[in-house]
């Protein structure tokens, strides 16, 4: 199960404490939420805001969510931060997106919004699938997202299936049940009063698969 926490939704004077306490209590990922203002609302971080928290907390894999109508150009930055790099399938510039992040050296994934076809995702890419709205962070898991994760593992053409938004406890027996195999929270990591046990919680409901 790769475990991924986004910042988006805290409070920018809580950030670097609230980052390092979670990455000190094993979250292994830091997922980096980027808006162009226009594919989804304004907000999120930019490599150097990132960089400089990445400084201030125990080393930490990271991956980043470029919610853009044209993510290539932001991509080289990016890399030098990230492992993973995400795109919109829904946006013109994602093959050119993709062929930039795989130029970089790091691993391209498509985010797919709820009202997207799933007969529109192309294979062999990992799927990043959206539970709320790109960029309302803090807004309520939609459970329809489950049925699209068993429906993209049963047809078995993406490495990896995930979820994003509104993901807390209340989600992972369903995630688990759905086969999610990546899965990335805000609010509900980031406000845990034990954020170790949030993800002990999170990796003993759904392990690995």
């Amino acid at each position: 199960m790769r475990i991924a926490g986004s910042l988006w939704s805290v409070p920018v004077d809580a950030r670097a404490h609230r980052l390092a306490t979670a990455v000190a209590a094993g979250l292994p990922v830091v997922h980096w939420d980027a808006s162009d203002g226009r594919f989804a609302a304004p907000g999120g971080f930019s490599p150097s805001t990132a960089g400089r928290l990445l400084a201030s907390a125990p080393p930490v894999e990271s991956e980043a969510h470029l919610m853009s109508h044209a993510p290539a150009p932001e991509v080289p930055a990016w890399a030098e931060l990230c492992t993973t790099i995400v795109v919109p399938l829904e946006v013109d510039g994602a093959p050119a997106a993709v062929a930039a992040i795989e130029a970089r050296g790091a691993r391209p994934a498509l985010a797919v919004s709820l009202g997207t076809p799933l007969e529109q995702v192309p294979s062999g890419l990992p799927v990043l699938l959206m539970a709320i709205t790109p960029g309302e962070a803090g807004a309520p898991f939609d459970p329809a997202v489950l049925d699209r994760v068993r429906r993209l593992r049963d047809r078995g053409r993406n490495p990896l299936v995930g979820v994003d938004g509104g993901v807390g406890p209340g989600q992972f027996a369903a995630l688990a049940e759905a086969g999610t195999q990546w899965l990335v929270s805000g609010t509900s990591l980031f406000q845990a009063p034990d954020p170790g046990a949030w993800l002990e919680a999170c990796r003993q409901s759904v392990p690995e698969g």
